[in-house]
């Protein structure tokens, strides 16, 4: 199988309201090495409004990463079609990973919704999904191997060390590696207590 950690950066907090602007996976193997990594920039969607909130944040905060998950966009059919088919290309079944679930889950499921035939779920009225089962929220996925409080699982408050090289610059790729590193990490100790 393969997990494929993902993580999209957006103008604003609403998939039905506001833009994805990138979306970016890093997938990791049985073995727990990177076995691929994915990147897109997308172009607003059309009718769609901008979050100022988030923008403000964005131009103070992470400024340097803004300006790279905005550049040389491309259409979100175009991006989200090249998602499928690199998610595709994956050793299956393949599982999706997030920091946390429900909000990239939300926006690439959204995204696939309403540019391809497919849903990031097999749920019963979805007939093509990209992943099996419902996904993995990597706090929860934390808390129960290590057994730290749920508060605690949640990056700001996880070691660095299990992010590997990467830092969490809010450049989607960057930080889907850094959580791919994070998930890694936790794999192997969940098999280090089995074995």
């Amino acid at each position: 199988m393969t997990y494929v950690v993902v993580d999209i950066e957006a103008d604003g907090p609403d998939p039905a309201v506001n833009s994805m602007l990138c979306l970016a996976a890093a997938a990791v193997s049985t073995d727990l090495r990177e076995a691929g990594t994915f990147t897109v920039n997308l172009a607003p969607r059309d009718g769609a409004a901008t979050n100022e909130k988030t923008l403000a944040w964005f131009r103070e905060e992470a400024a340097d990463a803004y300006a790279a998950i905005t550049c040389d966009p491309v259409a979100p059919a175009e991006a989200m079609a090249r998602f499928v088919a690199f998610v595709e290309s994956l050793p299956g079944p393949r599982i999706f990973v997030a920091h946390p679930l429900i909000f990239d889950g939300s926006w690439v499921d959204h995204y696939l919704e309403l540019y391809t035939g497919v849903r990031l779920f097999g749920l019963a009225q979805h007939r093509t999904s990209l992943f099996m089962r419902t996904g993995i929220d990597l706090p929860s996925l934390i808390m129960g191997v290590t057994g730290r409080a749920f508060d605690d699982c949640h990056r700001g408050r996880i070691p660095e060390a299990w992010f590997g090289d990467v830092p969490h610059t809010h450049d989607a790729l960057d930080d889907a590696r850094g959580y791919a590193s994070v998930l890694a990490t936790v794999l192997a100790m969940q098999g280090d207590r089995a074995g």
